[in-house]
């Protein structure tokens, strides 16, 4: 009996310890030691050893979240497989086998947290928001180019990456989380982990800055060297910009707001340094209209207001006296203007796609081949509409707009500050997607299957009310 009891407070101790606001912080400090050192290879061991032990012992998926939203970042620019270095590192030798028993390992704990807290008898068109479009789109994924001539079976397999993210994914976030947790609480830990994977992300741009010796060249940081070994320019200002919604909620609902407005203004600034001009239209207009709404709405309108006012007249005073060194420090912005650099030609091939095979589209891998592979991920349309009709065709296209039409209920229905903020950063992603291959980048969507699963999580809430 003894025994049994010293099993069962450990257990509860190490539960207490996964589900607590110090484990976050703890990953977010070994992802970031791997990153600027090279050694998360290593590293990941002891980070794969928390998330495993996190998914079998906890009852609630919320240790899982800061896992899912930060495993990648690990990823040097020493060891990285992608732009620049295109490193054989994690291909080599022992670590080929050995990271494929990771992969088994995560795989193998995510299916026993599925089992053990019986999400698969959760899953109906009663229980489950979104089930009926989140089939027909996965049905759309998997079947994507599926008549083309050059149809290939890197096709089907991204197709499943995807229904992993948008259905699998989805459907164990929103039942995992115990009846206990009120979105409320949801929203507040989602806003903690946000402003720490801000902190983590600029932390890791600034060490980048530090240290790289091609990021400035005459005084311009050069595009083409920012990259973090998980990400270039783009994928990483992405990560930022979504964040910024969400950490203005932290703001308004969780302690030390003064942090949280820190967080939020440290991944607008360091979004624009990115040189993503996708990222300086979009992190600009996120963070001007949460500013804006948190000026007339929530706990802290008048603290918003003047610090609005004077953060104006500040930006406004040092973009004159250093104005000649901030267009020197942000040259490619300007030299690129408004130019497609490329969009133009790809759209035109995602739409000679369409055209190729409509119904069910040309494929993921679709193509030609000079343009086939960016890394580990196809080449694709740098535009939403356009890579859906390329992919999938009218089927993929039609699909998905269900599905897009379907998410949008919670958040008009009774809108509320936490759904707005999050409304707001899941807009961000899909705005920037109209423009790039967000959305179809895989672990971007990871934090938005979270952001959606809180939303409709408050919505179920609603419903009792």
């Amino acid at each position: 009996m003894i025994a049994t009891l010293k099993k069962k407070l450990t257990l509860e101790n190490l539960s207490l310890f996964f589900m607590g606001d110090v484990y976050p912080l703890v990953v977010c400090f070994i992802v970031l030691l791997g990153n600027i050192t090279g050694l998360e290879y290593y590293l990941n061991f002891l980070n794969t050893a928390l998330m495993v032990t996190a998914l079998l012992v906890s009852k609630s998926v919320r240790p899982f979240i800061i896992s899912l939203c930060t495993y990648v970042y690990q990823i040097s620019l020493k060891n990285s497989p992608n732009y620049p270095n295109y490193s054989d590192f994690y291909y080599t030798g022992w670590r080929l086998p050995v990271s494929i028993a990771i992969i088994a390992v995560v795989a193998a704990a995510i299916i026993f947290f599925f089992v053990k807290n019986r999400i698969y008898a959760k899953i109906s068109f009663k229980n489950t928001p979104l089930l009926l479009p989140l089939l027909i789109l996965s049905a759309a994924f998997m079947a994507n180019g599926i008549f083309s001539s050059e149809w290939v079976a890197s096709n089907l397999l991204f197709g499943i990456a995807n229904v992993a993210v948008y259905f699998f994914l989805f459907v164990m976030i929103y039942h995992g989380f115990s009846e206990e947790e009120d979105s409320r609480e949801l929203s507040r830990y989602f806003a903690y982990v946000t402003m720490l994977i801000a902190f983590l992300i600029s932390f890791e741009l600034i060490n980048l800055f530090l240290t790289a010796d091609n990021i400035f060249v005459d005084g311009a940081i050069v595009k083409t060297s920012v990259a973090l070994g998980w990400g270039i320019w783009n994928l990483v200002a992405v990560s930022l910009a979504i964040l910024i919604p969400v950490l203005f909620y932290g703001v308004q609902n969780n302690k030390y707001p003064w942090l949280y407005f820190t967080a939020a203004t440290l991944a607008f600034v360091m979004s624009v340094l990115t040189m993503s001009r996708n990222a300086l239209i979009f992190s600009t207009l996120a963070y001007a209209v949460c500013v804006i709404i948190s000026c007339f709405f929530g706990k802290y309108k008048k603290a918003f207001r003047i610090i609005t006012l004077v953060g104006i007249v500040c930006v406004i005073l040092f973009a004159i006296v250093l104005w000649d060194k901030i267009q020197a420090l942000l040259a490619d912005y300007f030299e690129r203007g408004l130019s497609d650099n490329g969009r133009f030609n790809l759209w035109r091939l995602a739409y000679d796609n369409f055209l190729s095979a409509p119904v069910f589209g040309a494929g993921f891998y679709g193509f030609d081949v000079e343009t086939a592979v960016f890394g580990p991920l196809p080449k694709q349309a740098h535009n939403t509409v356009l890579q859906l009709l390329s992919a999938t065709g009218v089927v993929g296209l039609a699909s998905y707009l269900f599905y897009r039409v379907k998410t949008i209920k919670p958040f008009v229905k009774r809108p509320t500050l936490m759904k707005s903020f999050l409304g707001i950063s899941i807009l961000v992603l899909l705005a920037e997607s109209m423009l790039d291959n967000f959305i179809f980048n895989i672990y971007p969507m990871f934090y938005y299957a979270v952001a959606l699963s809180i939303v409709f999580r408050a919505a179920k809430e609603e419903q009792r009310v």
